[in-house]
């Protein structure tokens, strides 16, 4: 089973004692990810919607790139990969002055 590191970003960390960096074993992102939630259950409902899928709202990166939703999960991981979570930020004033 490949291992490989998922870094979390600043707001998770509250969930896992402070640590953003882990060693994982995974062959997709998925088992990479579940992994990484047995060690920190708190993470499971930042990560995972009621579906099982990534919530909308977090963006997943494999080695730097990009992945939709859809692909997400299901990606192939080799020995020594990077899975990089953040959070998309949503909201604000809406513009200068407002």
């Amino acid at each position: 089973m490949p291992r490989v590191t998922v870094q979390l970003p600043a707001v998770l960390a509250p969930m896992t004692s402070g640590a953003r960096t882990f060693e994982v074993e995974g062959a997709t992102v998925r088992e990479a990810l579940a992994d990484l939630v047995r060690s920190a259950p708190a993470l499971g409902m930042h990560l995972f919607d009621e579906g099982g899928g990534v919530r909308r709202y977090v963006a997943c990166f494999h080695n730097e790139e990009y992945l939709s939703a859809s692909e997400a999960l299901s990606r192939a991981l080799a020995e020594g990969d990077r899975i990089t979570i953040l959070n998309s930020i949503a909201g604000g004033a809406g513009g200068a002055g407002g």
